[in-house]
């Protein structure tokens, strides 16, 4: 009875983490990252370069913006660090990501992070 209890928690805990875990937390909030839930079920949709740079969508998102990406979800919505749901309205993975950017770039924390990101992006 125990081995089964065991199992099943360590089964439902694991269908509650994104699939494609976030890179960097940031340490200002207690969860410290947001979920980019989206109704796409391949992460390979996520590996264009952003616009004309070196860097795949995932990575900007889970890097530069601390958030992780959730597939094959019911819709499509940012879930912010404080546990507010948006929802985003873009279904195309390119466009999805700068809905994203956009939408934490207005957010408190957000806001340094997107900062940091520009200015790397011109750099590059």
């Amino acid at each position: 009875m125990i081995l089964f209890v065991s199992l099943f928690t360590s089964i439902a805990s694991t269908q509650e983490l994104p699939e494609m875990k976030v890179y960097v937390k940031n340490s200002k909030m207690e969860k410290g990252f947001r979920v980019l839930k989206t109704t796409l079920s391949d992460s390979l949709l996520f590996k264009e370069k952003y616009k004309d740079s070196d860097y795949t969508l995932d990575y900007v998102l889970r890097y530069y913006y601390s958030t992780a990406i959730d597939l094959s979800c019911k819709e499509n919505e940012l879930i912010s660090m404080s546990g507010k749901k948006i929802p985003i309205q873009s279904k195309e993975p390119s466009t999805m990501v700068y809905e994203v950017m956009e939408l934490i770039g207005n957010m408190y924390y957000g806001q340094s992070e997107h900062k940091e990101f520009n200015k790397k992006y011109e750099k590059d």
